[in-house]
């Protein structure tokens, strides 16, 4: 609001006056530059009828629109934690601007499985006071499995821009020890995203009980021995445990700021330790597989600006094709204009063309193992 300026505002069905002012006050100064102080402030009029409802409802209604306005309009930022040593060991968040542009529109993914992870979070940001009558931490993870190129990390842009929340990737191997992996979780904020990719690659983590379940079987001191020192090697930056990492997820200090979603990737669901993937920890695993016909439809109408063609019930017929194993990243590559002159109908070819190669390479695969 400008200076004196005045506009009404309706809540339930009450009209209230808002005036912008400002006062100026002289203080005598020693100064050869005496300034002035300057006062500004809000002036709210009503009705005295309604004097109850403004002061219950009313200025908590405003107080709430400010602050979801205030966090709508900021800049969010995608955090990474530095290995620099700040203050006693104490390791510190680097940001940038977050300015990722993928949007559940834009995912490559079957339909119906965007709509259940787009309500799951809606029913997530709106839970407050039921995870307070509950119990638990307002947090959820999301564990997200699939092979290389799937858009495990496009759908994290995705989730981030959906929510309106921070993003927080975090490097497990620049984190010293577990007192450490605590610091960074107390300095993250609410509204946002902790992201751990590639979980299974991150640390040795996820081999730690079946390494001393092997070690009690295997009664060679030797061998003992040497595995002990190949893990002392492997884990000589840092010296995050298991246990460290499951406290950071759902321990008592995984409470402190709430409102946070914790995501986990690997391309092999099957190396990770069964304590750390569970419900509870890992609420809701969503597996990013090839792509199908519903996701090939939506990056055509990304990259082509395509949404039908006679040459759709030929691709459709090849991705549908269980030989054929290709990630949304290869169909995008192929999708793509190499040129100015490159119109759709070329790209389609070429991709049904690389269809075709990866059927007979799966063919020859399968006559060399025979």
């Amino acid at each position: 609001m400008d200076d004196y300026e005045e506009i009404t505002d309706d809540f339930e069905g009450i009209k209230v006056w808002w005036q912008s002012n400002k006062e100026e006050t002289r203080k005598e100064s020693f100064s050869f530059y005496p300034g002035a102080d300057e006062k500004r402030y809000f002036m709210l009029r009503f009705h005295r009828r309604d004097r109850e409802v403004i002061l219950e409802r009313y200025i908590n209604h405003v107080i709430r629109e400010g602050k979801a306005i205030k966090l709508k309009n900021r800049e969010r930022k995608i955090y990474s934690n530095s290995s620099s040593e700040v203050n006693g060991n104490k390791t510190k968040w680097n940001h940038v601007a977050f300015d990722h542009p993928a949007t559940f529109d834009t995912l490559a993914m079957d339909k119906k499985k965007k709509e259940e992870i787009k309500r799951d979070l809606i029913k997530f940001s709106k839970s407050k006071d039921y995870y307070k009558k509950i119990g638990k931490a307002w947090k959820r993870g999301y564990l997200l499995y699939g092979p290389p190129g799937t858009g495990k990390s496009t759908i994290i842009a995705a989730i981030a821009n959906f929510l309106d929340y921070d993003v927080y990737d975090l490097e497990l191997t620049t984190v010293k020890d577990n007192t450490q992996l605590r610091r960074l979780l107390i300095d993250t904020s609410a509204k946002s995203i902790i992201v751990i990719e590639d979980i299974d690659c991150s640390l040795d983590l996820t081999g730690q009980r079946r390494k001393k379940e092997e070690e009690k079987e295997d009664g060679d001191e030797k061998t003992i021995l040497k595995k002990v020192m190949e893990n002392e090697d492997e884990n000589t930056d840092s010296k995050v445990t298991l246990s460290g990492l499951l406290n950071f997820v759902d321990g008592l200090w995984s409470a402190c700021g709430g409102e946070r979603i914790i995501v986990f990737t690997t391309n092999f669901v099957d190396k990770l330790d069964p304590a750390l993937v569970r419900k509870g920890r890992m609420d809701k695993h969503i597996e990013l597989s090839y792509c199908c016909f519903e996701a090939f439809k939506v990056l055509a109408k990304n990259y082509l600006d395509v949404e039908e063609s006679e040459l759709f019930e030929e691709i459709k017929r090849l991705l549908e094709d269980d030989e054929i194993k290709m990630t949304p990243a290869d169909v995008a590559e192929n999708l793509l204009p190499k040129s100015e002159d490159e119109g759709s109908k070329t790209c389609l070819k070429r991709l049904i063309d690389e269809l075709k190669e990866a059927k007979e390479e799966e063919g020859r695969g399968r006559s060399k193992a025979d």
